[in-house]
């Protein structure tokens, strides 16, 4: 085979059935090897950028690693967005990026940059691939190493010559990843069953990690074993369902009062696949002052990084919790879960009336929320439709809610709600929120999903600008307001342009007929909610304050 020919026989052989990428001149050799190999899908994006976020979108849809390719030069600089938003919030993805033939490299050659060295910060692995031989082994193990551990992206430079070349020999080598059993020490246990036993207020708060290890059913058993109430980050939506009498919802600057307050009150954190970001934990120096924290981290570079456990487990969650499981306890906390309860009545989430001849935001996506089943996966972009649409869009299963969380990369959401579509065909809707500004940093995949039909139906609250910039000018900087006002296009009639069904709604009648009508519609749509330009998204701790200080409205 040539090492391009490899490339796709490799990634075939793993169970690789789709690609994102854009085409270019270094690539070329992979170009025509992929439009050889059988049962292999190539979907061509309009932005290389988009390229990454829909293999990531597929990725966390799909729980295999999503894969991409793009060109050299631009082509790998318009994915380094991609990446950052992958390695931030640990999706595996396996990137393939050309490069100018072996003998050009370091000559300015056309298209030409040195796309491993300005990737390396925000990927988990790269590759620079200098003979043909190697294709097979890296190609193997760049799909491995993306998937296992903690997840996240890696890059594969292919020079063009490699992929041209043949091989000398037949058949990549099998790649072994090392690892050992996990095993829990006597004294960890003993802490640990200590901690478990005293606990009177306990709080289970679990983030990505519990998603991406497929160990939600572990989440729910020890929910209802031990009685313990479950908090949840943006990124673990969906890993406790949302609907649960032991749901706190989501917990953060923008998370309920009843999960900040008890969080604040609690005497036992048990934190299972989190990072504490600062967006959760508010001010660091009076985060859950009361509690025991037990950290369970596969990734060495996040232990005792932003908060210092009382007691950290290093280790894969799909290896720790089995064990752990013996020592969790059957317990009863009445007396804390009636506090709590008497939080959530006392500070339930509030949906705010809006103006005349307008629609609140919470009150249309409740509206839409109680039109979607388990099976659907809810994709958001980045702004105050993200927190809303965390807020009162509720999940009930792993990989039901897709959104940028640690990057907050606007324009990831229509890339990625074509790839989850893809990635979920079959097996319920994919809905994008977005928000008006966040939609137009990727508006040309409107393009991308019309030319495959990607039956996605795309939700767009047009609140006419930059709404959570705005928000925060209005609270913290004296309502001066500059950069956010967008001038836009008639969404609707674009959508109609690209052969998209649209639609619009500026009333609860309006948006009750709309959102009966969708499901009749075959392939794409595009829903444009008007929402009141001056709402804010409520609940929210101001950066740099304790999570007990919240403002509700």
């Amino acid at each position: 085979m040539t090492g391009a020919e490899r490339v796709w026989h490799t990634l075939r052989e793993l169970g690789l059935h789709t690609v994102f990428g854009v085409p270019g001149g270094a690539v070329l050799p992979l170009v025509d090897a992929l439009s050889q190999t059988e049962d292999m899908a190539f979907i061509v994006t309009r932005h290389e950028s988009a390229a990454i976020h829909a293999a990531d979108g597929f990725a966390r849809a799909g729980g295999t690693p999503g894969v991409a390719l793009v060109t050299s030069g631009p082509g790998g600089t318009n994915a380094l967005t991609g990446l950052m938003t992958a390695m931030t919030d640990s999706t595996p993805l396996v990137v393939l990026v050309g490069q100018v033939p072996t003998g050009l490299i370091g000559t300015d050659a056309f298209q030409e940059a040195d796309v491993f060295t300005m990737a390396l910060p925000v990927v988990k692995h790269s590759w620079k691939v200098s003979e043909v031989d190697e294709v097979g082994r890296i190609i193997r193990a760049a799909y491995r190493v993306a998937s296992s551990g903690r997840p996240g992206p890696v890059l594969v430079e292919l020079p063009k010559d490699v992929q041209m070349a043949e091989e000398s020999r037949p058949g990549p080598e099998k790649v072994q990843l090392p690892s050992e059993p996990w095993r829990l020490s006597p004294l960890e246990a003993a802490r640990f069953s200590a901690y478990v036993r005293r606990a009177r207020r306990p709080v289970l708060y679990v983030g990505g990690g519990v998603v991406a290890s497929g160990v939600a059913p572990w989440i729910q058993a020890w929910a209802e074993r031990y009685q313990v109430p479950v908090t949840t980050t943006l990124m673990g939506i969906g890993a406790f369902p949302a609907n649960h009498p032991l749901s706190l919802g989501m917990l953060g600057m923008h998370g309920t009062f009843a999960a900040n307050h008890a969080v604040q009150a609690a005497d036992l954190i048990l934190a299972l696949g989190v990072r504490f970001d600062d967006r959760v934990t508010g001010r660091i120096d009076s985060f859950a002052p009361h509690a025991h924290i037990v950290h369970v981290e596969v990734d060495a570079s996040e232990r005792n990084k932003i908060v210092t456990p009382h007691l950290t487990l290093k280790g894969d969650l799909r290896e720790v919790l089995p064990i752990l499981d013996r020592l969790v306890p059957e317990a009863l906390h009445d007396e804390w879960l009636e506090t709590i309860r008497q939080w959530q009545t006392e500070h339930p989430l509030k949906v705010p009336e809006a103006p005349s001849g307008r629609l609140s935001t919470a009150a249309a996506l409740r509206a839409l929320s109680n039109r979607l089943n388990d099976q659907d996966v809810v994709v958001t972009d980045v702004g105050q439709h993200q927190m809303w649409a965390a807020l009162f869009v509720p999940r009930a299963k792993p990989r039901s809610f897709i959104t940028s969380g640690g990057a907050g990369t606007m324009g990831y959401g229509l890339p990625a709600a074509i790839g989850a579509s893809l990635a979920r065909a079959g097996t319920g809707r994919v809905v994008l929120i977005a928000g008006d500004g966040s939609l137009q940093m990727n508006l040309q995949e409107l393009a991308t999903v019309a030319q495959y039909q990607v039956p996605v139906t795309i939700v767009v609250m047009n609140n006419g600008g930059h709404g959570m910039v705005r928000q925060w000018q209005d609270l913290f900087h004296g309502r001066r307001r500059h950069g956010v006002a967008l001038t836009n296009p008639d969404f609707v009639d674009l959508a109609r342009v690209f052969g998209i069904a649209g639609m619009t709604a500026t009333s609860m009648e309006e948006l009750e007929a709309a959102l009966e009508a969708l499901p009749a519609t075959q392939g794409p749509a595009l829903l444009e909610v008007a929402i009141d330009p001056n709402e804010m998204v409520f609940p929210m701790v101001p950066s740099g304050k304790s999570l007990s200080e919240v403002i509700e409205g």
